[in-house]
């Protein structure tokens, strides 16, 4: 594998999509506006042509990815030549009046509509981040379009006069730009770091400094989108990585991102290890394909069908990173058994998919269901197909072929193409998706590598409220004087500083927080065990699993 730097001085411009000029065009031309030597806004100019009967709207960003009024991040919005702005109905729309099919000239600023720097309080970045000495923007929170304009209006973007010792990436630099592509992207410029894998054709935009090098993580992003890409037998098209850093209090890890068309933007504290970074790009970049490549999700309510997309991802996610050499067969047991416990503590565990779709945005629980549900479900589906000697790959890839052929959509797909291979999932989506029962996985599920264990467990509390200390400054709150945090010296009003030892949802290992009481410092232990017990399943790798058995358990769970 060869990486190499690849930093971009830039005097005139960078032109993203090359191509014979079309009447029809939309052109972005992005431009960095600078005072006092650090970088306060991007200025973007639009050309395009009017409609024929002299009226336009324009479209500004709304809302995306859980963020709302992104139009505010759009200022000093302006027809600098073709013709007159007036406001529309909303904050998001504006009309231009002009002669009939007159070229147009619209100019905005994009600014941070949020004070500060990134930081893990507020999640993950969507919205313009502007900072002095950098930008990081997705398509989505930026672009204002014509209103008539359709995701496959041809679209041109450039950048022009950005900083001779800035870097520049975006996701954007290819031809045949839609504008489906730039509400889907990621630009990002100023003192990143831009790396390259030639054999992969995966580059990495990284900036500040981290607990792995940028050669180790570039590494890693490369060999999980060649193994994906080798699944599908696709070639090895351009894909970005962006690596936003995130500050954060003291001891806080997150890690969290979006995947986009040829991109996955990420955002880490730099405590972040690379393991689990490298594990959410494998499951996001897997998206390229489901759900949107296997016939895709309606419209409406398709938080039904999440256990389809985001589950059978997961089970991918695990797969494919041993297939690729990224996992052992105890990285795959101890990240499978990280969901069944967590599955087997849920409060809304049994909750049906009417729930789930009334619930997924609001209830963190519930957002995690169709992840475990999909996952386990396609093991179960995985292991019964094996005994016939075939695969869900097998399914999966034919449901490809059928959304090809203009088949949808994905769970239409999906039975389809298993009833062809003898399994019929229908009651199993009945009983364990629409109806919310349990999934408990068969003691020989991924037999040989080992078996599926089933005991009563202590239920996880880290005995008192995190959520409520988290809202209250990391001021303690909710203590429950009937448990092992009480009785160790937790209280009310201290302040949390940090968790030194344990596992969160691990009521077996002894926690460790570190905690503010008045003007000193402590580190209190204890078993972080709530009330009662619950059901819980793990994978027990087998202790002779070496030669022939070894490679017979990594056909099994690698695929």
């Amino acid at each position: 594998m060869r990486s190499f730097i690849q930093a971009i001085g830039v005097a005139g411009a960078v032109i993203f999509c090359v191509g014979a000029t079309a009447p029809e065009r939309i052109e972005y031309t992005l431009a960095p506006v600078i005072q006092d030597g650090a970088l306060n806004a991007v200025q973007i100019d639009l050309r395009f042509h009017g409609e024929a009967d002299g009226e336009t709207g324009l479209r500004l960003p709304d809302e995306w990815g859980g963020q709302g009024e992104l139009w505010r991040g759009i200022e000093q919005l302006e027809v600098v030549s073709g013709g007159t702005l007036r406001n529309g109905a909303g904050p998001t729309e504006r009309v231009v009046s002009h002669r009939p099919g007159a070229r147009l000239h619209v100019r905005y600023r994009v600014i941070q509509d949020w004070d500060g720097v990134p930081r893990a309080e507020i999640g993950n970045v969507y919205r313009p981040t502007i900072q002095p000495t950098y930008f990081h923007l997705i398509g989505n929170a930026i672009v204002v379009t014509p209103s008539d304009a359709s995701p496959q209006s041809r679209v041109r973007v450039r950048v022009r006069n950005l900083p001779r010792d800035w870097t520049y990436a975006s996701d954007l630099e290819h031809a045949d730009l839609r504008l489906g592509d730039v509400w889907s992207s990621v630009i990002v410029a100023g003192d990143f770091r831009i790396l390259r894998d030639a054999r992969s054709n995966v580059r990495l935009a990284i900036r500040g400094n981290w607990q792995f090098s940028d050669a180790e993580f570039l590494s890693q992003a490369a060999n999980i989108l060649s193994s994906e890409r080798a699944f599908w037998s696709d070639d090895a098209t351009p894909y970005l990585v962006t690596v936003l850093h995130l500050e954060g209090p003291e001891g806080w890890i997150s890690i969290g991102g979006t995947g986009l068309d040829d991109a996955f933007a990420f955002f880490a504290t730099p405590n972040a290890q690379s393991g689990p970074i490298a594990r959410t790009l494998a499951h996001e970049s897997f998206h390229t394909w489901i759900s949107s490549q296997v016939g895709g999700l309606p419209q409406d309510d398709e938080a039904l069908q999440y256990w389809l997309s985001e589950g059978f991802t997961d089970f991918y996610t695990a797969r494919l990173m041993v297939r690729g050499g990224q996992w052992t067969a105890a990285q795959y047991a101890a990240d499978l058994n990280d969901a069944l416990r967590a599955y087997a503590q849920s409060p809304a565990r049994t909750a049906s998919n009417a729930q789930v779709l009334a619930n997924f945005w609001t209830d963190r629980d519930t957002q995690k269901l169709p992840y475990q549900r999909g996952r386990f479900l396609a093991l179960i589906w995985d292991a019964r197909l094996r005994r016939d000697n075939h695969s869900l790959d097998e399914v999966v890839r034919d449901m490809r072929t059928r959304a090809q052929a203009g088949e949808q959509y994905a769970v239409e797909n999906f039975i389809a193409s298993a009833r062809a291979l003898g399994l019929d999932p229908a009651a199993d989506i009945r009983t364990y998706i629409d109806q919310g029962t349990f999934i408990t996985l068969p003691e020989d599920l991924l037999a040989p590598c080992g078996r599926i264990l089933t005991r009563e467990t202590p239920t996880f509390h880290r005995g008192f409220d995190i959520d409520a200390t988290q809202a209250n400054n990391d001021i303690i709150a909710g203590v429950d004087p009937g448990l092992p945090a009480y009785a160790a010296g937790i209280r009310d009003g201290m302040t949390l500083v940090r968790r030194d030892a344990g596992e969160i949802g691990n009521a077996e290992l002894e926690i460790a927080y570190v905690v503010r009481d008045g003007a000193s410092e402590r580190t209190i232990r204890y078993m972080p065990r709530g009330h009662g017990t619950f059901t819980q399943q793990r994978l027990a790798l087998a202790e002779d699993l070496e030669g022939e058995r070894l490679a017979q358990c990594l056909r099994v769970i690698g695929g």
